[in-house]
């Protein structure tokens, strides 16, 4: 059966400063109330004592005194450093927090971007109907969280993505960020099978970047050539498809090929 009231994360600076104010208040009430009842008999010229026994217990009484000030002024100052403390924690975590962040902005910048793409997917078909290869694109859009932008908070959780993609991808495989939120992948050679595999992977390591808190969600697809598209364009045009409509790289392809 709980007795008192919970204390929640939110509360626990607030609530430390009440106990340590309670406790110096109880320890002042206590000190004046103990001195109140030992100034009679130390200071009383009627107790019959030595005086040597009188100068002692007068001693004591001044040095209990100054015993509960120190106690409790103590306590302030402890209360204080703990404070000043949480202070600097919170300012190194935000410190952290920023060289991360700035750090995921630079991993994100320096992908190759939907233009790197649209010059290299020519050359990767042309490559591959000259060969009588497969080719294949995967496509993976990182799902952020209600309320968390993709150019601050969100730049953690897409530069994770882009790493966990990263690793799971073949050496032949070229990688590319299409928009803020999306991913593509050209995958050289690869029919349905293998691209289905490497998908397999993809999804795999993402998972494992989302954590068991679900950092982040997302969604994977596979674009086939000749399954899905018979010509680079039809292949360009498949990707944009899975773009936003508001996303500069959908608008623009759409206008080149109206």
């Amino acid at each position: 059966m709980q007795i008192f009231d919970k204390v929640r994360a939110n509360d626990l600076e607030r609530r430390e400063l009440q106990l340590t104010s309670f406790a110096s208040i109880v320890i002042a009430i206590m000190a004046v109330g103990t001195a109140v009842l030992m100034y009679p008999v130390v200071f009383s010229h009627q107790s019959g004592l030595p005086a040597s026994q009188e100068k002692t217990l007068r001693i004591a009484f001044f040095g209990f005194c100054s015993l509960s000030l120190l106690l409790a002024g103590y306590l302030w100052d402890r209360q204080r450093v703990i404070k000043r403390l949480h202070k600097a924690m919170a300012a190194d975590r935000q410190r952290i927090v920023e060289t991360q962040r700035q750090a995921s902005v630079d991993v994100l910048k320096t992908m190759a971007n939907f233009s790197s793409f649209q010059d290299r997917l020519p050359m990767e078909f042309r490559r591959t109907v000259s060969s009588t290869q497969k080719l294949s694109i995967l496509v993976a859009e990182v799902l952020l969280p209600k309320g968390i932008s993709a150019d601050r908070d969100g730049s953690i959780l897409l530069a994770d993505g882009a790493k966990a993609i990263a690793r799971r991808l073949r050496d032949q495989d070229s990688f590319y960020m299409l928009g803020p939120t999306h991913f593509c992948v050209v995958l050289p050679g690869a029919d349905l099978s293998t691209a289905n595999g490497v998908l397999a992977r993809v999804n795999e390591g993402l998972s494992d970047a989302a954590g068991a808190a679900n950092r982040f969600s997302f969604k994977t697809k596979v674009i086939n050539y000749p399954e899905h598209a018979s010509s680079a364009t039809e292949l360009e045009q498949a990707v944009c498809g899975l773009l936003p409509a508001d996303n500069p790289m959908s608008a623009a392809l759409a206008h080149a090929t109206a």
